[in-house]
């Protein structure tokens, strides 16, 4: 799906006032910290698989040598090179929508995979900057849990409406 193709279920009279989907490397490369422990991982444990294949093969050790490793490979290639991927896959799915009246999360391109959220249930939003245009936003529900937008792009046009959002539902006499 892509950006001209994104389609929303919008009611009739609402206007959608932003739309974006995450930047893809800073996705893909979010949590680059544990993957690099697994790809260091990974290499230590095959060489580890490496050895006891030939102390089998050569000095006819038991197969249980072999055995030992296999289960940190497997779990290695999933944390390192395999997290990387998944999270690659999982950048095509994402994209996110501000309407004026619903907050939209969809994670894949069918129906049941859309979150529609009302703007009268925002209550805050927090951000952590990656960088100076690139940030993942939290916003928080008055009854539902929050919701992350990672990595977006240029994030400052949904922080603007989103402060506008939560200004205009603070009570008139709250104010410091």
């Amino acid at each position: 799906m892509s950006g001209r193709e994104w389609q929303w279920p919008l009611e009739k009279g609402e206007n959608l006032l932003w739309q974006g989907r995450p930047a893809p490397r800073c996705f893909t490369f979010k949590n680059w910290k544990l993957a690099g422990i697994g790809i260091l991982l990974f290499l230590a444990s095959s060489f580890w698989l490496m050895l006891s294949i030939q102390l089998v093969r050569s000095d006819n050790h038991s197969w249980w040598l072999v055995m030992m490793p296999l289960p940190l490979v497997v779990l290695s290639l999933c944390i390192g090179p395999g997290q990387l991927f998944w999270a690659r896959w999982r950048w095509e799915q994402i994209y996110y929508a501000l309407s004026d009246q619903r907050l939209f999360v969809r994670i894949g391109s069918r129906e049941e995979n859309l979150s529609a959220y009302p703007l009268a249930a925002i209550r805050d939003w927090q951000q952590k900057r990656f960088g100076p245009q690139l940030a993942s936003v939290r916003i928080h529900f008055a009854a539902q849990k929050p919701v992350v937008l990672d990595c977006l792009e240029q994030p400052q046009i949904l922080l603007n409406h989103l402060d506008r959002i939560v200004r205009q539902q603070e009570p008139a006499g709250e104010s410091v």
